[in-house]
């Protein structure tokens, strides 16, 4: 049997929700991506605009973990936390 390559198995599927959001209602990846790290390592809170069943919601607090994986992080509020998947991440700022 023939295994696939593990780059193949570590790279990235294109997203299918992505694709039907239009363009200019969320940041592109690598400025989020960027942001994230940020909070993560510098321990700054972001506010994030995320998308919910209910249309999209602003959340506000510091990124504590980044689970590539599962393709989630974990959103510490003021007395809360919550996992975020990433294709619901729209928009972050600092």
């Amino acid at each position: 049997m023939n295994k696939p390559h593990p780059s193949a198995l570590m790279t990235p599927e294109p997203e299918r929700k992505e694709a039907s959001r239009p363009e200019k209602e969320h940041q592109d990846w690598a400025s989020i991506e960027r942001e994230l790290t940020h909070s993560l390592e510098a321990h700054v809170k972001i506010g994030m605009t995320v998308d919910t069943p209910n249309g999209s919601r602003q959340l506000r607090g510091f990124v504590t973990v980044v689970n590539t994986y599962l393709k989630e992080i974990k959103l510490r509020e003021e007395d809360d936390w919550q996992w975020i998947r990433f294709e619901d991440i729209r928009a972050v700022h600092v």
